[in-house]
């Protein structure tokens, strides 16, 4: 799986795939964001998403975050600050990077922001998936993705499905994810949940009303608990999880160019401004 790398004249914009995904779940953003002259990359990285031709082994989180991070400061180095964004959890690894990196990390592009693991689409007994992760069941279980795949359009969820069944992947990630991939993925959760107050870059938190994967309540406790002086929450209601390719992908772009134009112009609100 290749990096997207998009060239612009603009502020450099870092988006980070979810878990076991890959850039194309991010690609018409990034185009978008292109296209308001930003310069985008989408880095694939391996051990923590999926391809069908990488067979890179699960990497620890931490071995995720470190690697985000070299992309990140790679970035800063040839273009200046960097606004980090992403969606599931590469919007977790876009939080850790604004706790870990400081003023490297110039604003934030919240997309589908999964702290906890609560949507209504997961098994009825995924409060057990924590306790399980931390035993050797988590090398003998995978979660199977299945309908609706994190979109409600219904023609773009059929095409979502036959990529998954001919090769495994698809533009919406992978069909199958590994217990221990959920186990380091609540343990990131934890880490950027504690950190949250430490936060004080611009944010926009983008989330779907109805998404199966990660309730209202994450972007509500971003909402309350991050330490920004601007925050920008958006909540969309013709679209589920994957927010980039479903029914409100355009919107998605247009809110996300505008929010980084006006802090660039200095017009966002010098207060916490939530919608």
């Amino acid at each position: 799986m290749k990096d997207l790398f998009l060239e612009g004249r603009g502020s450099p914009v870092l988006l980070l795939h979810g878990l076991r995904g890959n850039p194309m779940e991010l690609q018409l953003l990034a185009q978008r964001l292109h296209a308001a002259g930003h310069t985008v990359s989408v880095p694939f990285l391996p051990g923590y998403g999926q391809s069908e031709h990488d067979r890179s082994p699960l990497a620890r989180s931490e071995r995720w975050t470190d690697m985000a991070k070299e992309r990140l400061d790679a970035l800063v180095r040839s273009h200046g600050p960097v606004a980090a964004g992403g969606i599931c959890i590469g919007a977790n690894l876009a939080l850790r990077l604004a706790q870990l990196s400081g003023e490297s990390v110039s604003a934030l592009l919240l997309i589908s922001t999964t702290l906890y693991y609560d949507g209504w689409n997961l098994p009825s007994y995924r409060w057990l998936l924590p306790i399980a992760g931390s035993t050797p069941l988590k090398h003998c279980y995978s979660l199977r993705e299945k309908d609706p795949y994190g979109v409600k359009n219904v023609r773009i969820r059929e095409w979502i499905a036959r990529q998954m069944e001919i090769t495994g992947n698809s533009a919406a990630g992978a069909r199958d994810l590994p217990l221990t991939a959920i186990h380091e993925a609540y343990r990131l959760m934890r880490v950027v949940r504690k950190g949250l107050t430490d936060i004080g870059q611009p944010a926009l938190i983008l989330h779907a009303a109805e998404d199966e994967i990660a309730s209202l309540r994450s972007p509500a406790l971003l909402a309350s608990r991050l330490g920004s002086a601007v925050i920008r929450k958006v909540i969309f209601n013709n679209s589920y999880h994957m927010l980039t390719l479903d029914n409100d992908r355009d919107a998605v772009a247009r809110a996300s160019a505008a929010f980084l134009r006006e802090l660039a112009e200095g017009t966002a609100c010098t207060a916490r401004r939530l919608a």
